[in-house]
């Protein structure tokens, strides 16, 4: 009883104190303060102890250079440390895991100083205490860094991907595949009829699949249930992370999500891939087909798809805008990098001077049912307009070249290359007839 007097008192402090009315302005935005100081709306707010921390592991393994965590000048001390408060039961002092300086602090939610005396959060409450950390509430006051270029990169490229039609490209090895461009694919009546339109909405997942683990990389394998990464995407750590974490999961063909394999088709100009003609059995392949959640801020920094692989993506719910860089642009002029910088950060900072220096670049604004091609070697990032889910297969072809392929797989996987040819020759062995 005393305990809930206490937080009754400290939120209706909260409430009445000058500076956060004067803040706030208006009874509009004091009436969203009350909402928020809700004990119901704090069961959503916050993550639980073991919930912050499957959290920072993930973005331990994930992030470990944007850490403030990770950068200690004792990383032994640091990871006794943080047994010993996981054992406690403590809140871990999180980073976001992409705190680059000024992207939050200086520029990305604009706040005020003295707002933070009207939150008495506690002193056991490292996290809430920190600047970077204030309540969302506060982003609803003055538009943010994030807001502007949200709204900014809502609108239709310039420089966008050819669209075509499904129905003139039906045929294996399309003319974009054989030229390695870029294209946004329309109309696929397969995807028209998919159920994984349905079923592979997020909440539709989160209702089927929720109490299963989902990968977020297939570097480091860390998972989480995905009713978990639901209450962290509406908690504060989510809304306010500048790259939320997002779900990149290549093993749901293998386990109790597997029926999701019966809820989509590859479109037919896709459905001939290499790999798959020489190495049948999936389990000795590189990962090939990924489920994709993130929400909005989410994305993939500048990369090029691993051994040789064109991609297709089809977007089930949400919005991507996407940038892509001809095969062959010098890494460091596109600030390409490892490890890769978030890509909401990217395009804040370098986003204005690429498209000035590559008239070649290719843009995509892509919608729910449209799929994008991307073809092998091109450099290209994502981000998440909004919360997001796509399926994306990469296939190998023998376009643009197959010595380029076989170059690719040499380079990334030296162990495969060898099999691969060998397996290829036994399978394919018109490629090898010239």
């Amino acid at each position: 009883m005393a305990k809930a007097q206490k937080n009754s008192s400290s939120r209706r402090r909260l409430t009445e104190n000058p500076v956060f009315s004067d803040l706030l302005g208006s009874e509009i935005h004091m009436s969203k303060a009350r909402a928020w100081c809700e004990p119901i709306e704090s069961k959503t707010l916050y993550l639980s102890g073991d919930e912050r921390y499957e959290v920072w592991t993930i973005k331990a393994a994930e992030r470990p250079h944007l850490l403030d965590v990770c950068s200690t000048d004792s990383n032994h001390q640091q990871e006794n440390t943080n047994e010993d408060a996981a054992d406690m039961n403590e809140i871990l002092a999180l980073t976001d895991g992409c705190d680059v300086s000024g992207w939050r602090k200086e520029k990305f939610v604009r706040t005020n100083a003295e707002v933070l005396s009207a939150f008495n959060v506690g002193s056991g409450c490292v996290l809430l205490r920190r600047e970077t950390q204030l309540p969302i509430v506060l982003s609803s006051i003055a538009s943010s860094a994030w807001d502007s270029l949200r709204d900014r990169l809502f609108q239709e490229p310039c420089t966008t991907a050819s669209r075509q039609l499904y129905s003139s490209n039906r045929a294996l090895h399309p003319w974009f595949e054989r030229e390695n461009v870029p294209v946004i694919l329309d109309g696929c009546p397969a995807i028209d009829q998919w159920a994984a339109m349905k079923s592979c909405r997020f909440d539709n997942l989160v209702q089927r699949y929720g109490d299963l683990e989902w990968r977020f990389s297939d570097t480091h394998g860390e998972t989480i249930t995905l009713k978990t990464y639901q209450k962290y995407l509406r908690s504060i750590e989510g809304s306010t992370d500048d790259a939320p974490l997002a779900v990149y999961d290549s093993q749901f063909g293998g386990d109790d999500r597997s029926s999701l394999l019966d809820d989509y088709t590859v479109p037919s100009c896709f459905d001939s891939d290499l790999f798959a003609s020489a190495i049948p059995n999936e389990d000795d392949r590189p990962p090939f087909r990924w489920l994709l959640i993130g929400p909005a801020r989410s994305g993939t920094g500048l990369h090029i798809d691993p051994v040789g692989t064109h991609a297709w993506v089809t977007l089930i719910e949400g919005c991507k805008r996407w940038i892509l860089f001809p095969a062959g642009t010098d890494p460091e002029a596109i600030h390409m990098r490892d490890p890769q910088i978030p890509s909401a950060i990217w395009f804040r900072d370098f986003y204005d001077q690429a498209m000035r220096d590559h008239a070649d670049a290719v843009e995509v604004l892509q919608r729910p049912g449209e799929t994008v091609f991307v073809p092998a070697g091109w450099p290209h990032l994502v981000l998440n307009l909004e919360l997001s889910v796509a399926i994306t297969h990469n296939f190998a072809t023998e376009y643009p070249s197959l010595f380029l392929l076989n170059k690719a797989i040499a380079q990334a996987e030296p162990e495969l290359a060898g099999r691969f040819e060998i397996a290829l020759k036994s399978s394919r062995p018109d490629l090898f007839s010239i």
